[in-house]
């Protein structure tokens, strides 16, 4: 093919399947199996008697069928196609029992010091590539990895550890949950993507997983967990493997790829005015009025301090479109109900808010099962651990309350955060709800709602996955850990690859600030990324330094300046 070629070749390894050679520009790239296993929840499967034939199609792409014998399933069958700038690959089963991990190019998870939960070298990809990317932001702001580093894009399998604990890039994840379900693999000069898609619906599976190289090679794996089953026949996710001369690009084709493939939801993002204008949100100004006194930050989510902020904002002539009420002004997480205690007025809040002409918006964590009725939980062990958001009856109560907020108390949308799902077996989820399907759930009800009852709503989210372009309107580039540098830098990267996987518009974002020097760098760049955003009104939150009257007032002309460019680009 013109940007790659593939030799098909015997396997040295007794009983081994055959095997691709994926060479670019005459270098070896990936040596990987013909075939991959499909495990149960308890079982590894292992497969034998693999045959393959191998066709030219009238296109001009060639068609690899291979078939095997296995120990867990009936008529087993793999499909590769080879088109001039791709190659897809997808595995097919039949028989019945519940599903375990599905592998991509390998069939197992190899050891570090031995084979593992494979058959062997053979059965498993060699990467020659050098380092790869992965489109997944983490507080460490790593996005180029050594390839023995493992990957979860999406959300961990059964993994408890947090970033308190565990500084490890590759763990730190979550920035944008779910992000591209992908990553780019360089060698010399040239950039292979390796991503996977499915149909909308399917993605009930919580991350694509990569192993890092090991002894007996690489392998890439979704888990279902056992809560899918081989019953009526099993067609896994296709995997993509597109070839690009950057890491940029190669995300690009892969988003392409999707959308051809109808892997992708159709976004609804509309131009809206006000979803441009500056953002001020109280969170960092909480942490700087409490941390450091010892307190929690979310007991002074209130109206008595947004009113004495804001009013400060107006002093310094920093003209502010929407208003994010953060961490936490509703009575339980899950609830949104407002905790009358702290916003005596939400609803004249509001109004006085419109008759300045900005627009509020509320943070809210995604089926937090704080405040909820144990109805509606997923219980484990005599935990409700997350609202059940598959459960119609957990729908019905959810939609009163958004309507609530938005119809009878003027709310102008929501900003998502704490983005997770259930990802450990066993629970008691309620179907299709499951993986990274329950997070779909959850943000489409929230959409719909808030949009039905306000068409310019603003539903902020950050998960950065085509399958979510259904229903968000802007995306949030997320938190800056404490001691990143470059802050500028990072966010571009971040907003770039939000703008490649849908996002036209971004909110900057930022939290938590750094240092002043970073912080002010950052301020003067924004409106050249996204959405200015401003999150404290006194000093950082790590070093403790004010802005100058001077800094303030720049700002001032700087948000000015955005907000008139805005003005004249605006229809009639």
């Amino acid at each position: 093919m013109p940007e790659y070629s593939v030799t098909i070749s015997e396997s040295s390894q007794l009983g081994a399947p055959p095997q691709l050679t994926l060479q670019r520009n005459h270098e070896t790239a990936f040596v990987m199996p013909i075939v991959a296993g499909l495990a149960s929840p308890s079982s590894e499967e292992h497969l034998s008697g693999v045959a393959y034939s191998l066709h030219k199609s009238e296109a001009g792409s060639f068609e690899l069928t291979a078939t095997a014998k296995s120990t867990l399933w009936t008529d087993r069958r793999f499909e590769w196609h080879f088109f001039p700038d791709r190659i897809e690959f997808q595995q097919f089963a039949s028989g019945s029992g519940k599903l375990g991990r599905c592998y991509f190019l390998s069939n197992g998870v190899s050891g570090l010091w031995d084979n593992g939960a494979t058959d062997g070298y053979a059965w498993n990809t060699a990467i020659y590539a050098d380092r790869y990317f992965a489109p997944n932001p983490n507080h460490a702001n790593q996005f180029e990895f050594n390839i023995a580093m493992p990957q979860t894009l999406g959300f961990s399998v059964g993994r408890q550890e947090s970033s308190r604990e565990d500084f490890r890039p590759e763990r730190m994840t979550g920035i944008f949950a779910p992000p591209p379900l992908f990553l780019a693999f360089n060698l010399d000069k040239s950039w292979t993507g390796i991503g996977i898609g499915t149909k909308p619906g399917d993605y009930s599976f919580p991350a694509l997983e990569y192993s890092g190289s090991r002894y007996a090679g690489a392998s890439f794996y979704i888990d279902y967990m056992g809560y899918r089953t081989a019953d009526g026949g099993f067609a896994s996710p296709v995997l993509d493997i597109n070839m690009a001369w950057s890491p940029i690009d190669a995300l690009q084709s892969y988003t392409s790829w999707l959308t051809a493939k109808q892997f992708a939801t159709v976004s609804v993002i509309k131009d809206v005015y006000w979803h441009h204008l500056p953002i001020f949100c109280g969170w960092a100004e909480q942490t700087v009025e409490s941390v450091p006194l010892g307190e929690a930050p979310n007991k002074l989510s209130t109206q008595a301090n947004y009113e004495r902020w804001l009013a400060t904002l107006e002093q310094r002539g920093l003209r502010v479109g929407t208003i994010v009420i953060d961490d936490k002004w509703q009575q339980g997480y899950g609830t949104f109900e407002v905790d009358q205690q702290k916003w005596p007025d939400l609803k004249g809040f509001i109004a006085a808010q419109h008759a300045k002409g900005r627009h509020v918006v509320l943070w809210v964590p995604v089926a937090h099962s704080d405040g909820i009725p144990s109805s509606l939980c997923v219980n484990y062990q005599g935990k409700c651990v997350i609202a059940d958001v598959g459960k119609p009856e957990y729908e019905a109560w959810l939609r009163p309350r958004i309507r609530h907020l938005v119809q009878d108390l003027g709310v102008d949308g929501f900003k998502e955060d704490w983005v997770n799902t259930p990802a450990a077996p066993g629970l008691p989820l309620t179907e299709p709800a499951i993986g990274i399907e329950f997070v779909r759930r959850f943000q489409s009800i929230l959409y719909s709602e808030t949009h039905h009852w306000k068409p310019d709503a603003l539903v902020e989210t950050q998960t950065t996955n085509a399958l979510f372009l259904e229903s968000s309107d802007v995306l949030r580039l997320n938190d800056i850990w404490y001691a990143t540098r470059n802050v500028t830098d990072v966010m571009r990267l971040r907003a770039r690859i939000a703008n490649i996987t849908g996002w036209p518009l971004v909110d900057t974002d930022n939290a938590s600030s750094t240092n002043l020097k970073e912080w002010w760098s950052y301020m003067q760049a924004q409106p050249s990324i996204g959405i200015p955003a401003l999150y404290f009104v006194t000093r950082t939150e790590t070093t403790q330094e004010s802005p100058s009257p001077a800094d303030w007032t720049y700002l001032a002309a700087i948000w000015q300046k955005y907000i008139d460019t805005l003005q004249s680009a605006a229809p009639l």
